[in-house]
């Protein structure tokens, strides 16, 4: 058995844990998600706001504006659905965890991926897990996108839809394709920020990767953050240049804060 079939396998026992706790996350990251709440076409009265120079005097609501001393007109609210494509940048190294305590990078980063496509879906928006499922609404939706993780899926990407990618993204030159307005959630466990270790440790490597030995560890501790930050640093930059929003997260962290800070930004944009 391969380590991606026993962690497919893992997942899927996980699965109504998962949801569960991705969707409680969602409600304590942003607990008043809703509606787009905004003005644009549409059908649904949203609010009423002040007439200004240039607007159409057939927007006016004269009954509103009866005995008052000012003209009000009816905004709808937006209806408009965006399409948002969610990915999963997996690779053996997100199976790392410094700790049994901590979740792995994967664990932590789907956790995420699951709770925003919670919250997006309950906003309206569509929602694909990007390349395995079409663009979802509704309530089911959510269940659809975690089971793709599992079962995979082929499904075309919408070229115009934003993307949030979430991953280590511990690659040499990272470099990001989409569309400007989205989000990359860089996603670390604590030991690979802080290098941790003293005496002689050996680091073992992934795949056909060798071991690597080091006599007192402590010894690289300081050229290695230099490079960990000089990597956190080209990921920032690579999603600058393609329009997109940088976060990062440690899996010692609560998630809670990392996803606000995510819908926060998707909101913003």
């Amino acid at each position: 058995m391969t380590a991606r079939i026993a962690a497919a396998e893992s997942l899927a026992a996980g699965l109504p844990k998962l949801l569960m706790a991705a969707e409680r996350l969602a409600h304590v990251a942003a607990p008043g998600a809703h509606g787009r709440r905004r003005p644009g076409p549409g059908e649904n009265f949203w609010q009423y706001r002040d007439f200004r120079d240039g607007d159409d005097v057939r927007r006016v609501d004269w009954r509103r504006s009866a005995g008052a001393d000012r003209l009000f007109l009816r905004e709808r609210e937006w209806e408009a659905q965006a399409s948002i494509s969610l990915v999963l940048h997996d690779h053996a190294g997100m199976d790392y965890r410094s700790a049994a305590a901590l979740p792995s990078k994967r664990e932590r980063a789907i956790l995420l991926l699951l709770a925003l496509a919670s919250l997006l879906l309950r906003a309206g928006e569509r929602v694909a897990l990007a390349g395995k499922t079409p663009p979802l609404t509704g309530n089911a939706a959510l269940r659809t996108l975690a089971a793709a993780f599992i079962n995979g899926g082929m499904a075309r990407i919408d070229p115009k839809s934003r993307v949030i990618a979430f991953g280590d993204f511990l690659e040499a030159a990272p470099v990001f394709y989409a569309p400007p307005g989205g989000a990359v959630v860089q996603v670390l466990d604590p030991a690979e920020c802080d290098f941790p270790f003293s005496g002689r440790c050996i680091f073992d490597g992934f795949a056909h990767e060798p071991e690597i030995e080091a006599a007192r560890a402590e010894d690289w501790a300081a050229a290695y953050r230099a490079r960990i930050a000089a990597q956190r640093e080209a990921v920032v930059q690579a999603a600058q240049r393609a329009g997109q929003t940088a976060l990062f997260h440690r899996t010692d962290a609560p998630p809670a804060g990392a996803l606000a800070a995510l819908y926060q930004a998707l909101s913003a944009a």
